[in-house]
């Protein structure tokens, strides 16, 4: 028997009125300030696929909407008997960031080539090779310094009700930004509103709100 971990909460957080991953009983186990709600796996060879995914998500996203703060967990992460209690101060801390609040996801997708083909010309083998270093070094800073300003815009657009902001530039061949903002819950509608759409060279994806996954910061929780 194995506790698949789903997100951590207060105390006070009302058990759920639905089962587990896969129909397992979904139990809270207390230690001080927190509750962590798992699932409880009898088979400990059990394999995942994306419905066990999708099932985790949904089981955190309804923890979400019955407390006032929620840690989602990694998928897959294991409950221990010490697991609360050794990083209890850390993870009340973590809680307490996110008290009252969710997180806003945004995705900037390229829609142009990163830059024009070059006519062709004679050259050696050598030069040419060269010569497509510099073009390929000259594109991925252009469209780096695309990705700062994307950013910035971003931010800018969110307004004061962005508390904390995760940028990742270019993380992809297609992707220019992923950006994560941490926004009150109560304010989360007006700040996708105020965000950005589509510009001549990215096509800008908002999803959310939803739990505060790059937040929650519970990593390194023994994900066997």
């Amino acid at each position: 028997m194995r506790r698949l971990l789903h997100a951590i909460t207060s105390p006070e957080t009302q058990p759920l009125d639905r089962p587990g991953l896969r129909g397992a009983a979904l139990v809270r186990v207390s230690e001080g300030a927190l509750a962590g709600w798992a699932s409880v796996l009898l088979d400990t060879g059990v394999s995942f696929d994306r419905h066990d995914l999708i099932e985790h998500h949904e089981i955190i996203s309804h923890l979400h909407a019955a407390a006032d703060a929620c840690l989602p967990a990694r998928f897959p992460t294991w409950l221990h008997d010490e697991t609360l209690g050794q990083r209890h101060d850390q993870l009340l801390s973590a809680l307490e960031r996110v008290h009252l609040r969710c997180e806003v996801a945004i995705t900037a997708v390229w829609t142009t080539p990163d830059e024009e083909p070059l006519p062709a010309e004679a050259s050696t083998p050598g030069k040419s090779f060269l010569r497509e270093r510099q073009r390929y070094f000259a594109g991925s800073d252009r469209r780096r310094e695309r990705a700062r300003e994307l950013a910035a815009e971003v931010q800018e657009k969110g307004g004061p009700d962005v508390i904390e902001v995760r940028h990742t530039l270019c993380p992809s061949a297609v992707v220019a930004l992923s950006t994560a903002l941490l926004v009150p819950r109560a304010n989360a509608a007006d700040v996708i509103a105020r965000l950005p759409r589509n510009h001549r060279d990215v096509r800008i994806l908002v999803n959310g709100p939803w739990p505060p996954y790059s937040f929650a910061a519970i990593g390194g929780m023994r994900e066997e």
